[in-house]
Protein backbone atom coordinates (compact mmCIF):
# COMPACT_ATOMS: atom_id res chain seq x y z
CA UNK A 1 0.00 0.00 0.00
CA UNK A 2 1.38 3.32 -0.66
CA UNK A 3 2.06 5.39 2.21
CA UNK A 4 0.18 9.30 2.87
CA UNK A 5 3.65 10.26 3.24
CA UNK A 6 4.63 9.26 -0.52
CA UNK A 7 1.71 10.76 -2.15
CA UNK A 8 2.53 14.32 -0.85
CA UNK A 9 5.89 14.02 -1.24
CA UNK A 10 6.22 16.81 -3.77
CA UNK A 11 4.54 19.15 -1.37
CA UNK A 12 7.64 19.53 0.79
CA UNK A 13 10.34 21.78 0.74
CA UNK A 14 12.56 18.17 1.16
CA UNK A 15 10.63 16.59 -1.87
CA UNK A 16 10.47 19.61 -4.63
CA UNK A 17 14.90 19.92 -3.73
CA UNK A 18 15.18 16.81 -4.23
CA UNK A 19 13.46 16.12 -7.06
CA UNK A 20 14.94 19.52 -9.12
CA UNK A 21 18.25 17.66 -8.06
CA UNK A 22 17.51 14.37 -9.75
CA UNK A 23 16.44 16.25 -12.60
CA UNK A 24 19.29 18.92 -13.24
CA UNK A 25 21.83 18.87 -10.89
CA UNK A 26 24.65 20.42 -12.18
CA UNK A 27 21.88 23.31 -13.08
CA UNK A 28 22.80 26.31 -11.12
CA UNK A 29 19.78 27.07 -9.03
CA UNK A 30 20.66 30.11 -7.21
CA UNK A 31 23.20 32.65 -7.53
CA UNK A 32 23.20 34.30 -4.04
CA UNK A 33 25.43 37.49 -3.16
CA UNK A 34 27.75 36.49 -5.61
CA UNK A 35 27.97 32.79 -4.81
CA UNK A 36 26.66 29.92 -7.53
CA UNK A 37 25.01 26.64 -5.81
CA UNK A 38 23.41 24.52 -7.76
CA UNK A 39 20.58 22.34 -7.27
CA UNK A 40 23.02 19.22 -5.80
CA UNK A 41 24.93 21.91 -4.18
CA UNK A 42 21.95 23.17 -2.05
CA UNK A 43 21.01 19.37 -1.72
CA UNK A 44 24.40 18.08 -0.12
CA UNK A 45 25.37 21.68 2.03
CA UNK A 46 21.68 21.73 3.48
CA UNK A 47 21.82 18.58 4.75
CA UNK A 48 25.51 19.42 6.39
CA UNK A 49 23.54 22.12 8.28
CA UNK A 50 20.71 19.69 8.56
CA UNK A 51 23.55 17.44 10.87
CA UNK A 52 25.04 20.79 12.84
CA UNK A 53 21.82 21.61 13.52
CA UNK A 54 21.30 18.65 15.57
CA UNK A 55 24.34 18.62 17.13
CA UNK A 56 23.04 21.91 18.74
CA UNK A 57 19.69 19.87 19.60
CA UNK A 58 17.40 20.85 16.79
CA UNK A 59 14.43 18.46 15.95
CA UNK A 60 10.91 18.21 14.90
CA UNK A 61 8.81 21.09 16.02
CA UNK A 62 11.85 23.13 17.37
CA UNK A 63 12.54 26.70 15.83
CA UNK A 64 15.55 28.49 14.52
CA UNK A 65 15.59 31.92 13.84
CA UNK A 66 18.18 33.80 11.09
CA UNK A 67 19.06 37.35 11.60
CA UNK A 68 21.25 37.78 8.60
CA UNK A 69 21.28 40.17 5.46
CA UNK A 70 20.88 37.71 2.29
CA UNK A 71 23.07 35.13 2.32
CA UNK A 72 23.03 31.28 1.08
CA UNK A 73 22.93 30.27 4.82
CA UNK A 74 19.61 31.74 5.21
CA UNK A 75 18.43 29.05 2.17
CA UNK A 76 20.36 26.33 3.45
CA UNK A 77 18.81 26.43 6.68
CA UNK A 78 15.41 26.37 5.09
CA UNK A 79 16.02 23.25 3.68
CA UNK A 80 18.26 22.08 6.53
CA UNK A 81 14.93 23.08 9.10
CA UNK A 82 12.49 21.57 6.51
CA UNK A 83 14.84 18.35 6.53
CA UNK A 84 14.39 17.81 10.32
CA UNK A 85 10.45 18.49 10.33
CA UNK A 86 11.77 22.09 12.25
CA UNK A 87 10.45 25.59 12.15
CA UNK A 88 12.79 28.52 11.10
CA UNK A 89 11.84 32.35 11.07
CA UNK A 90 13.40 34.64 9.42
CA UNK A 91 13.73 37.86 11.16
CA UNK A 92 14.18 41.65 10.03
CA UNK A 93 17.59 43.06 9.99
CA UNK A 94 16.27 46.79 11.34
CA UNK A 95 14.55 45.14 14.44
CA UNK A 96 16.25 45.46 17.74
CA UNK A 97 15.15 46.25 21.36
CA UNK A 98 11.46 45.11 21.74
CA UNK A 99 10.63 44.63 18.60
CA UNK A 100 13.49 41.93 17.99
CA UNK A 101 12.60 40.56 21.77
CA UNK A 102 9.01 40.57 20.94
CA UNK A 103 9.26 37.89 17.87
CA UNK A 104 12.09 35.78 19.55
CA UNK A 105 10.35 35.46 22.05
CA UNK A 106 6.94 34.43 20.38
CA UNK A 107 9.07 31.91 18.07
CA UNK A 108 10.26 30.46 21.00
CA UNK A 109 13.84 29.57 18.76
CA UNK A 110 16.39 27.25 20.29
CA UNK A 111 18.99 28.77 18.05
CA UNK A 112 19.56 31.98 16.40
CA UNK A 113 21.75 32.43 13.30
CA UNK A 114 23.07 36.34 13.29
CA UNK A 115 25.54 38.59 11.46
CA UNK A 116 28.06 39.76 13.23
CA UNK A 117 27.26 43.18 12.52
CA UNK A 118 23.79 42.55 14.24
CA UNK A 119 24.89 40.88 17.18
CA UNK A 120 24.83 43.58 19.67
CA UNK A 121 21.55 43.88 18.54
CA UNK A 122 20.77 40.58 19.56
CA UNK A 123 22.87 40.67 23.00
CA UNK A 124 20.88 43.68 24.22
CA UNK A 125 17.41 41.65 24.13
CA UNK A 126 19.65 37.93 25.51
CA UNK A 127 17.74 38.46 28.96
CA UNK A 128 14.38 38.31 27.73
CA UNK A 129 14.70 35.09 25.89
CA UNK A 130 14.62 32.54 28.22
CA UNK A 131 14.35 29.65 25.52
CA UNK A 132 17.38 30.54 23.75
CA UNK A 133 20.54 27.96 23.84
CA UNK A 134 22.74 28.85 20.90
CA UNK A 135 23.97 32.06 19.02
CA UNK A 136 25.80 31.37 15.95
CA UNK A 137 27.75 34.01 14.18
CA UNK A 138 28.43 34.92 10.33
CA UNK A 139 31.17 37.22 9.70
CA UNK A 140 33.64 37.19 12.89
CA UNK A 141 33.70 35.51 16.34
CA UNK A 142 33.10 38.61 18.45
CA UNK A 143 33.76 38.66 22.00
CA UNK A 144 30.25 38.96 22.93
CA UNK A 145 29.02 39.25 26.69
CA UNK A 146 26.70 35.82 26.64
CA UNK A 147 25.16 34.76 29.80
CA UNK A 148 26.56 31.65 31.34
CA UNK A 149 23.44 29.77 29.81
CA UNK A 150 24.11 30.34 26.25
CA UNK A 151 26.35 28.77 23.73
CA UNK A 152 28.32 30.63 21.25
CA UNK A 153 29.54 28.82 17.83
CA UNK A 154 30.77 30.09 14.60
CA UNK A 155 28.33 29.23 11.50
CA UNK A 156 31.40 27.56 9.93
CA UNK A 157 30.72 24.69 12.30
CA UNK A 158 27.54 24.31 10.95
CA UNK A 159 28.91 23.18 7.58
CA UNK A 160 31.50 20.57 8.39
CA UNK A 161 29.38 17.68 8.74
CA UNK A 162 29.12 14.72 6.57
CA UNK A 163 26.44 15.63 3.55
CA UNK A 164 25.07 11.85 3.31
CA UNK A 165 21.86 11.77 3.29
CA UNK A 166 20.20 11.60 6.53
CA UNK A 167 18.48 8.50 8.35
CA UNK A 168 15.49 10.43 9.58
CA UNK A 169 11.88 10.08 9.21
CA UNK A 170 10.67 11.89 5.85
CA UNK A 171 8.98 15.34 6.51
CA UNK A 172 5.14 15.62 5.90
CA UNK A 173 2.98 18.50 3.86
CA UNK A 174 1.57 19.06 7.01
CA UNK A 175 4.68 19.88 9.04
CA UNK A 176 5.19 23.39 9.76
CA UNK A 177 8.19 24.97 8.55
CA UNK A 178 8.05 28.54 8.21
CA UNK A 179 6.73 31.39 10.51
CA UNK A 180 6.84 34.91 8.82
CA UNK A 181 5.68 37.99 11.03
CA UNK A 182 2.43 39.99 9.96
CA UNK A 183 3.47 43.86 10.02
CA UNK A 184 1.53 44.39 12.78
CA UNK A 185 -0.53 47.33 12.15
CA UNK A 186 -3.09 46.56 14.84
CA UNK A 187 -0.90 45.61 17.31
CA UNK A 188 2.07 43.51 18.13
CA UNK A 189 3.12 41.46 14.88
CA UNK A 190 1.95 37.65 15.27
CA UNK A 191 3.83 34.83 13.57
CA UNK A 192 1.70 33.33 10.75
CA UNK A 193 2.72 29.51 10.74
CA UNK A 194 3.08 27.79 7.43
CA UNK A 195 3.75 24.30 6.73
CA UNK A 196 5.94 22.91 4.10
CA UNK A 197 2.72 22.70 1.04
CA UNK A 198 1.70 26.29 2.00
CA UNK A 199 5.48 27.44 1.17
CA UNK A 200 5.33 25.20 -2.36
CA UNK A 201 1.97 26.09 -3.32
CA UNK A 202 2.83 29.70 -2.81
CA UNK A 203 6.03 28.75 -4.67
CA UNK A 204 4.21 27.07 -7.40
CA UNK A 205 1.49 29.50 -8.40
CA UNK A 206 3.83 32.66 -7.63
CA UNK A 207 6.03 31.50 -10.36
CA UNK A 208 3.07 30.64 -12.73
CA UNK A 209 2.80 34.86 -13.13
CA UNK A 210 6.79 35.00 -14.79
CA UNK A 211 7.75 31.29 -15.43
CA UNK A 212 7.97 31.32 -19.35
CA UNK A 213 10.52 28.49 -20.31
CA UNK A 214 13.44 26.24 -18.71
CA UNK A 215 15.86 28.90 -19.62
CA UNK A 216 14.15 31.66 -17.21
CA UNK A 217 16.30 33.75 -15.14
CA UNK A 218 14.67 35.75 -11.77
CA UNK A 219 16.23 38.65 -10.91
CA UNK A 220 15.59 39.57 -7.17
CA UNK A 221 17.47 41.98 -4.68
CA UNK A 222 14.20 41.96 -1.89
CA UNK A 223 15.18 40.99 2.01
CA UNK A 224 14.51 37.43 2.10
CA UNK A 225 12.49 37.40 5.34
CA UNK A 226 10.10 38.51 3.33
CA UNK A 227 7.55 36.36 1.73
CA UNK A 228 7.77 37.87 -1.49
CA UNK A 229 11.46 37.70 -2.56
CA UNK A 230 11.78 34.19 -0.59
CA UNK A 231 8.55 32.97 -2.32
CA UNK A 232 8.27 34.78 -5.27
CA UNK A 233 12.02 34.69 -6.28
CA UNK A 234 14.22 31.90 -4.78
CA UNK A 235 11.18 29.13 -3.98
CA UNK A 236 9.35 30.45 -7.03
CA UNK A 237 12.27 29.78 -9.20
CA UNK A 238 13.37 26.29 -7.52
CA UNK A 239 9.69 25.00 -8.21
CA UNK A 240 10.37 25.24 -11.71
CA UNK A 241 13.86 24.29 -11.81
CA UNK A 242 15.28 27.71 -13.12
CA UNK A 243 17.81 30.22 -11.58
CA UNK A 244 17.38 32.72 -9.54
CA UNK A 245 20.20 35.67 -8.58
CA UNK A 246 19.20 37.09 -5.51
CA UNK A 247 21.28 39.79 -4.71
CA UNK A 248 21.98 41.70 -0.88
CA UNK A 249 20.00 44.33 -1.53
CA UNK A 250 18.20 47.01 -3.97
CA UNK A 251 20.60 49.40 -5.59
CA UNK A 252 18.54 51.75 -7.69
CA UNK A 253 21.72 52.92 -9.82
CA UNK A 254 22.66 49.24 -10.71
CA UNK A 255 19.22 47.90 -10.79
CA UNK A 256 19.17 47.52 -14.90
CA UNK A 257 22.47 46.78 -14.66
CA UNK A 258 22.44 43.89 -12.67
CA UNK A 259 19.63 42.38 -14.87
CA UNK A 260 21.44 42.69 -17.93
CA UNK A 261 24.82 41.12 -16.63
CA UNK A 262 22.93 38.04 -15.63
CA UNK A 263 20.66 37.47 -18.19
CA UNK A 264 17.25 37.96 -16.48
CA UNK A 265 14.27 37.97 -17.89
CA UNK A 266 11.63 38.73 -15.13
CA UNK A 267 12.50 40.86 -11.95
CA UNK A 268 9.96 41.59 -9.03
CA UNK A 269 9.35 45.15 -8.19
CA UNK A 270 7.89 45.57 -4.74
CA UNK A 271 6.41 48.38 -2.55
CA UNK A 272 7.80 51.96 -4.45
CA UNK A 273 10.86 49.85 -6.39
CA UNK A 274 8.64 50.65 -9.46
CA UNK A 275 8.49 54.74 -9.00
CA UNK A 276 11.99 54.91 -7.28
CA UNK A 277 13.26 53.19 -11.07
CA UNK A 278 10.59 55.57 -12.80
CA UNK A 279 12.32 58.60 -11.20
CA UNK A 280 15.85 57.64 -13.39
CA UNK A 281 16.73 59.16 -16.43
CA UNK A 282 16.02 56.76 -18.88
CA UNK A 283 18.88 54.63 -20.63
CA UNK A 284 19.20 51.83 -23.32
CA UNK A 285 19.98 49.26 -20.25
CA UNK A 286 16.52 49.66 -18.88
CA UNK A 287 14.20 46.73 -19.93
CA UNK A 288 12.83 42.83 -18.82
CA UNK A 289 10.36 40.70 -20.06
CA UNK A 290 8.35 40.48 -16.85
CA UNK A 291 7.59 41.98 -14.11
CA UNK A 292 6.02 41.10 -11.28
CA UNK A 293 4.44 44.26 -9.16
CA UNK A 294 3.37 43.93 -5.87
CA UNK A 295 1.47 46.32 -5.61
CA UNK A 296 0.78 46.85 -9.53
CA UNK A 297 1.95 50.42 -10.78
CA UNK A 298 -0.63 53.18 -10.53
CA UNK A 299 -3.01 52.95 -13.50
CA UNK A 300 -1.76 56.47 -15.34
CA UNK A 301 1.46 55.53 -15.36
CA UNK A 302 1.59 51.83 -16.29
CA UNK A 303 1.39 52.49 -20.04
CA UNK A 304 4.04 54.41 -19.83
CA UNK A 305 5.92 51.94 -17.60
CA UNK A 306 5.49 48.90 -19.78
CA UNK A 307 6.69 50.88 -23.13
CA UNK A 308 9.79 52.50 -21.87
CA UNK A 309 10.78 49.49 -19.58
CA UNK A 310 9.51 47.05 -23.10
CA UNK A 311 7.78 44.54 -20.50
CA UNK A 312 5.01 43.38 -19.41
CA UNK A 313 3.43 44.01 -15.56
CA UNK A 314 1.88 41.01 -13.90
CA UNK A 315 0.72 41.14 -10.11
CA UNK A 316 -0.92 39.59 -7.77
CA UNK A 317 -2.96 39.83 -4.30
CA UNK A 318 -2.37 38.36 -0.90
CA UNK A 319 -1.36 38.41 2.53
CA UNK A 320 0.84 36.57 5.04
CA UNK A 321 -1.68 34.48 5.94
CA UNK A 322 -3.12 33.50 2.90
CA UNK A 323 -1.08 33.98 -0.55
CA UNK A 324 -1.65 34.44 -3.18
CA UNK A 325 -5.11 34.56 -3.72
CA UNK A 326 -5.22 36.20 -7.13
CA UNK A 327 -2.78 36.27 -10.14
CA UNK A 328 -2.29 37.53 -13.30
CA UNK A 329 -0.09 35.37 -16.42
CA UNK A 330 0.03 34.28 -19.49
CA UNK A 331 -3.94 33.33 -19.63
CA UNK A 332 -4.80 36.35 -17.25
CA UNK A 333 -4.09 39.45 -18.15
CA UNK A 334 -3.80 42.42 -15.68
CA UNK A 335 -6.69 44.61 -16.08
CA UNK A 336 -6.15 47.90 -15.14
CA UNK A 337 -6.80 48.65 -11.46
CA UNK A 338 -6.67 44.67 -10.63
CA UNK A 339 -4.70 42.18 -9.07
CA UNK A 340 -5.67 39.28 -11.61
CA UNK A 341 -8.48 36.62 -11.25
CA UNK A 342 -9.02 34.42 -7.82
CA UNK A 343 -7.15 31.25 -7.98
CA UNK A 344 -10.68 28.84 -7.09
CA UNK A 345 -8.55 25.96 -7.40
CA UNK A 346 -7.15 26.45 -3.69
CA UNK A 347 -9.17 29.25 -2.12
CA UNK A 348 -13.03 30.30 -2.10
CA UNK A 349 -12.38 34.41 -1.47
CA UNK A 350 -15.58 35.90 -0.89
CA UNK A 351 -16.52 39.64 -0.48
CA UNK A 352 -18.93 39.85 3.09
CA UNK A 353 -21.04 43.28 5.20
CA UNK A 354 -20.00 43.63 8.53
CA UNK A 355 -22.55 41.39 9.25
CA UNK A 356 -20.51 38.38 7.60
CA UNK A 357 -23.53 38.14 4.75
CA UNK A 358 -22.04 38.15 1.28
CA UNK A 359 -22.48 41.00 -1.05
CA UNK A 360 -23.29 40.76 -5.02
CA UNK A 361 -20.42 41.09 -7.36
CA UNK A 362 -18.80 44.23 -7.83
CA UNK A 363 -19.90 45.69 -4.50
CA UNK A 364 -17.22 46.53 -1.80
CA UNK A 365 -16.82 44.72 1.58
CA UNK A 366 -13.80 42.80 3.71
CA UNK A 367 -12.61 40.30 1.45
CA UNK A 368 -12.32 36.96 3.56
CA UNK A 369 -11.14 33.73 2.11
CA UNK A 370 -11.42 29.22 3.20
CA UNK A 371 -8.89 26.85 1.81
CA UNK A 372 -10.08 24.58 -0.49
CA UNK A 373 -7.15 22.24 -0.07
CA UNK A 374 -5.80 21.40 2.97
CA UNK A 375 -2.89 23.43 4.47
CA UNK A 376 -3.20 26.25 1.64
CA UNK A 377 -3.05 29.12 4.16
CA UNK A 378 -1.83 29.64 7.36
CA UNK A 379 -1.93 27.29 10.25
CA UNK A 380 -2.56 29.89 12.58
CA UNK A 381 -0.53 33.00 14.65
CA UNK A 382 2.39 30.67 16.52
CA UNK A 383 1.53 30.07 20.29
CA UNK A 384 -1.51 32.99 19.74
CA UNK A 385 -4.61 31.09 19.78
CA UNK A 386 -6.86 33.98 20.69
CA UNK A 387 -5.80 35.53 18.15
CA UNK A 388 -6.24 32.85 15.75
CA UNK A 389 -9.91 32.45 16.75
CA UNK A 390 -10.53 36.25 16.45
CA UNK A 391 -9.56 36.12 12.64
CA UNK A 392 -11.85 32.98 12.11
CA UNK A 393 -15.24 34.83 12.65
CA UNK A 394 -17.61 32.39 11.49
CA UNK A 395 -14.93 29.73 10.33
CA UNK A 396 -13.85 32.25 7.28
CA UNK A 397 -10.40 33.85 7.89
CA UNK A 398 -10.90 37.92 7.61
CA UNK A 399 -8.32 39.55 5.96
CA UNK A 400 -9.08 42.72 7.23
CA UNK A 401 -8.91 44.40 3.61
CA UNK A 402 -11.68 45.73 1.81
CA UNK A 403 -12.28 44.74 -2.07
CA UNK A 404 -14.58 43.61 -4.58
CA UNK A 405 -15.07 40.97 -7.33
CA UNK A 406 -16.24 41.42 -10.91
CA UNK A 407 -18.43 39.07 -13.26
CA UNK A 408 -15.20 37.63 -14.40
CA UNK A 409 -13.52 36.67 -11.45
CA UNK A 410 -11.08 39.30 -11.16
CA UNK A 411 -10.11 40.83 -7.67
CA UNK A 412 -10.47 44.55 -6.93
CA UNK A 413 -8.05 45.38 -3.86
CA UNK A 414 -9.99 48.79 -2.70
CA UNK A 415 -8.52 49.46 0.76
CA UNK A 416 -7.50 48.48 4.47
CA UNK A 417 -10.85 48.29 6.21
CA UNK A 418 -9.17 50.26 8.98
CA UNK A 419 -8.13 52.76 6.37
CA UNK A 420 -11.56 53.28 4.93
CA UNK A 421 -12.34 56.73 6.97
CA UNK A 422 -15.73 58.82 7.11
CA UNK A 423 -16.22 62.35 6.90
CA UNK A 424 -19.28 64.14 7.64
CA UNK A 425 -21.61 61.07 6.99
CA UNK A 426 -19.56 59.95 3.74
CA UNK A 427 -17.20 57.59 3.06
CA UNK A 428 -14.32 57.90 1.59
CA UNK A 429 -11.60 55.33 0.23
CA UNK A 430 -7.92 56.16 0.88
CA UNK A 431 -6.96 54.26 -2.09
CA UNK A 432 -9.44 56.57 -4.70
CA UNK A 433 -7.99 59.22 -3.20
CA UNK A 434 -4.42 58.39 -3.69
CA UNK A 435 -4.94 57.81 -7.26
CA UNK A 436 -6.43 60.87 -7.90
CA UNK A 437 -3.60 62.33 -6.39
CA UNK A 438 -0.89 61.08 -7.93
CA UNK A 439 -1.86 61.47 -11.60
CA UNK A 440 -0.44 65.24 -10.40
CA UNK A 441 3.06 65.13 -12.47
CA UNK A 442 4.63 66.57 -9.29
CA UNK A 443 3.13 64.13 -7.23
CA UNK A 444 5.77 60.74 -7.03
CA UNK A 445 4.04 59.24 -3.63
CA UNK A 446 1.15 59.83 -1.42
CA UNK A 447 -0.37 58.18 1.32
CA UNK A 448 -4.05 59.27 2.69
CA UNK A 449 -5.43 58.41 6.42
CA UNK A 450 -8.24 59.94 8.10
CA UNK A 451 -7.47 62.02 11.65
CA UNK A 452 -8.97 63.16 13.82
CA UNK A 453 -11.74 66.14 13.73
CA UNK A 454 -13.27 68.33 16.32
CA UNK A 455 -16.46 67.92 14.56
CA UNK A 456 -16.33 63.75 15.42
CA UNK A 457 -16.04 61.63 12.38
CA UNK A 458 -12.67 62.39 10.74
CA UNK A 459 -10.63 64.37 8.48
CA UNK A 460 -8.57 63.74 5.20
CA UNK A 461 -4.77 64.26 5.78
CA UNK A 462 -2.43 63.40 2.29
CA UNK A 463 1.22 62.90 3.03
CA UNK A 464 3.25 63.54 -0.35
CA UNK A 465 6.27 62.56 -1.70
CA UNK A 466 6.95 64.84 -4.57
CA UNK A 467 9.43 64.00 -7.36
CA UNK A 468 13.15 65.01 -6.96
CA UNK A 469 13.71 68.58 -7.63
CA UNK A 470 9.95 69.74 -8.19
CA UNK A 471 8.03 71.90 -5.50
CA UNK A 472 4.34 72.08 -5.79
CA UNK A 473 2.49 74.81 -3.53
CA UNK A 474 -0.46 73.54 -1.37
CA UNK A 475 -3.34 75.71 -3.25
CA UNK A 476 -2.50 74.49 -6.56
CA UNK A 477 -2.51 71.03 -5.22
CA UNK A 478 -6.08 71.07 -3.78
CA UNK A 479 -7.21 72.76 -7.34
CA UNK A 480 -6.36 69.44 -9.08
CA UNK A 481 -8.21 67.62 -5.96
CA UNK A 482 -11.44 69.72 -6.41
CA UNK A 483 -10.61 68.53 -9.77
CA UNK A 484 -10.56 65.21 -9.88
CA UNK A 485 -12.58 63.69 -6.81
CA UNK A 486 -15.54 64.80 -4.44
CA UNK A 487 -15.43 67.48 -2.29
CA UNK A 488 -15.74 65.78 0.50
CA UNK A 489 -12.89 63.69 0.10
CA UNK A 490 -10.49 66.52 -1.09
CA UNK A 491 -8.11 66.95 2.12
CA UNK A 492 -7.57 69.17 4.62
CA UNK A 493 -4.56 68.76 6.03
CA UNK A 494 -1.41 68.05 3.37
CA UNK A 495 2.12 67.48 4.84
CA UNK A 496 5.72 67.00 2.31
CA UNK A 497 7.73 64.48 3.29
CA UNK A 498 11.06 62.69 1.41
CA UNK A 499 9.59 59.47 2.13
CA UNK A 500 6.84 57.40 3.64
CA UNK A 501 7.01 54.31 5.27
CA UNK A 502 6.56 51.09 4.53
CA UNK A 503 6.69 47.47 6.06
CA UNK A 504 9.23 45.01 4.75
CA UNK A 505 6.68 43.71 2.32
CA UNK A 506 5.66 46.69 0.77
CA UNK A 507 2.90 47.82 2.89
CA UNK A 508 2.78 52.16 3.62
CA UNK A 509 2.16 51.70 7.28
CA UNK A 510 -0.20 53.96 7.43
CA UNK A 511 -0.34 53.83 11.45
CA UNK A 512 2.58 56.00 11.59
CA UNK A 513 1.07 58.59 9.49
CA UNK A 514 -1.95 59.08 11.56
CA UNK A 515 0.45 58.86 15.00
CA UNK A 516 2.32 61.96 13.62
CA UNK A 517 -0.87 63.67 13.38
CA UNK A 518 -1.42 67.60 11.83
CA UNK A 519 0.65 69.37 13.80
CA UNK A 520 3.14 70.60 10.90
CA UNK A 521 0.63 70.36 8.48
CA UNK A 522 -0.72 72.57 6.19
CA UNK A 523 -4.24 73.20 6.41
CA UNK A 524 -6.68 74.41 3.99
CA UNK A 525 -9.37 75.48 6.28
CA UNK A 526 -6.83 77.45 8.30
CA UNK A 527 -6.01 78.73 4.58
CA UNK A 528 -9.26 80.24 3.91
CA UNK A 529 -10.24 77.05 1.70
CA UNK A 530 -13.38 75.44 2.44
CA UNK A 531 -15.66 73.17 -0.12
CA UNK A 532 -19.37 73.18 -0.70
CA UNK A 533 -21.28 70.15 -2.73
CA UNK A 534 -23.80 71.88 -4.39
CA UNK A 535 -20.98 73.22 -6.96
CA UNK A 536 -18.13 72.18 -5.53
CA UNK A 537 -16.27 75.16 -5.59
CA UNK A 538 -14.61 77.01 -2.74
CA UNK A 539 -16.59 79.27 -0.23
CA UNK A 540 -15.55 81.78 1.88
CA UNK A 541 -15.06 80.22 5.43
CA UNK A 542 -16.80 81.75 8.23
CA UNK A 543 -14.97 83.28 10.94
CA UNK A 544 -14.91 80.82 14.17
CA UNK A 545 -15.21 77.41 12.17
CA UNK A 546 -13.24 74.85 11.12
Amino acid sequence: MTKTSDLFADRTLTGMLLHQAEQSGDKVALTIVGENLTYADLVSRSTSVARGLIELGIGRGDVVAVLTENCADQVLIQFATARLRAIEVMLNTAYKGDFLSHQLRVSGAKVIVVDEALAENLVEVLDLLPELEHVVVRGGTPALDLPARLHLSHVSGLHGYDATALDLEDPLWSDPSTITFTSGTTGPSKGATMTQNYMCNFAEIEASIWYRTPEDTFYSCGPLFHLAAKGIGVLGAMRRGVRCVQDERLSVSTFWKRIREENCNATLMLGSVAMLLWTLEPSDDEGVDTIVGVPAPPVSLQPAMEERWRCKFESVYGMTEAAPLSVTGPNTPLRPGSSGAIVREYFDVRIFDDNDFELPRGEIGEVVVRPMQPHSIFEGYYREPEATSAKFRNLWFHTGDLGRIDEDDYFYFEDRKDDYLRRRGENISSYEVETAIVKHPAVLQVGVVGVESEMAEQEVKASIVLRPGVTLDEVELIDHCIRSMPYFAVPRYVEYLTTLPFTPSGKMQKEKLRATGTTDCWDREAAGIRLSGKNQTRVPTPEGVA
